[in-house]
């Protein structure tokens, strides 16, 4: 029977799939990508290394990106997450503590905003935190055990880290053609992983987390992107099975190198994280 903790295991692949091509820059660029037609600027990928270059060399120079995620399958209308929304918006900086991001989630019923602002996690989970932001230093993530594995995942944001966690998972890589997203041509690309041969460390899992995809999804995962021509990607869909249900995570790229701004919540709203995690 599928259950929450396989979903947030899974989640978390979707996660690391999509951050495949996410790279770290510290200088913003002219926005590129979601706009009119252009012509190309790289040729067709042969391989997976290949792409993931391409969209590494794109995304260091446009270092920001605006992304929606959605779901739906079976699986997701059975557990209510085709009505479930995340967004992000990322300014990607030379390491974590040069990152700057606001991701939201509306998910089963809770609602969860992630702000990373100079070093420092904040986290609201609405009623569940009392209307106000959790706290936590990099330093804290990496040292609790509980939240440790959110850290993995913001680590991994990196082209060559992801290439290394794939490559013994991806059993086939095919440019399957062509299509029209936002007026743009894009070109297509389809993937399959065998989820279960993914090095965990290197992908921002955890143990845990790769044994609960073990019991759950059965047989591999298929990826597709859609790349403009300029390199960087515009859609991205992962299909997998979970407990005989089928499951899709559907993103879409835009707004590359456009300016984010994401401040810290107020100080009247934030509590430390420690003065949480005594109570536990």
């Amino acid at each position: 029977m599928y259950v929450p903790k396989k979903l947030a295991a899974l989640a978390s692949a979707a996660v690391m799939a999509l951050a495949l091509g996410a790279c770290a820059s510290e200088e913003p660029a002219t926005p590129t990508g979601g706009g009119a037609a252009a012509e190309p600027e790289v040729a067709p990928a042969s391989n997976l290394t290949e792409l993931v270059e391409q969209m590494g060399a794109m995304q260091e120079e446009a270092s920001s990106v605006h992304v929606e995620m959605a779901y739906s399958g079976e699986l997701a209308k059975a557990t209510g997450m085709d009505a479930s929304t995340s967004t992000a918006d990322i300014a990607y900086g030379g390491s974590l503590t040069t990152t700057t991001m606001q991701m939201s989630m509306a998910m089963m019923g809770m609602d969860m905003d992630l702000i990373l602002v100079d070093g420092v996690m904040y986290m609201g989970m609405g009623e569940l935190s009392d209307d106000k932001y959790f706290s936590m230093s990099l330093e804290e993530l990496a040292e609790d055990p509980s939240m440790s594995a959110l850290l993995d995942q913001m680590d991994s944001i990196d082209p060559t880290a992801q290439a290394e966690a794939m490559a013994d998972a991806v059993t086939s890589f095919e440019h399957t053609g062509t299509e029209q997203v936002d007026g743009v041509e894009a070109e297509v690309y389809t993937m399959t992983v065998d989820p279960t041969k993914i090095d965990p460390a290197a992908a921002g899992l955890d143990e845990s987390m790769v044994g609960e995809m073990d019991e759950s999804m059965a047989g591999e995962m298929t990826i597709t992107y859609a790349i403009g021509p300029d390199g960087l990607p515009l859609e991205s869909d992962i299909t997998m099975d979970v407990d005989g249900q089928e499951l899709v995570v559907e993103s879409t790229f835009s707004a590359w190198g456009q300016p984010v701004d994401v401040q810290a919540p107020p100080k009247a709203d934030v509590v430390p994280y420690s003065e949480f995690a005594k109570q536990r």
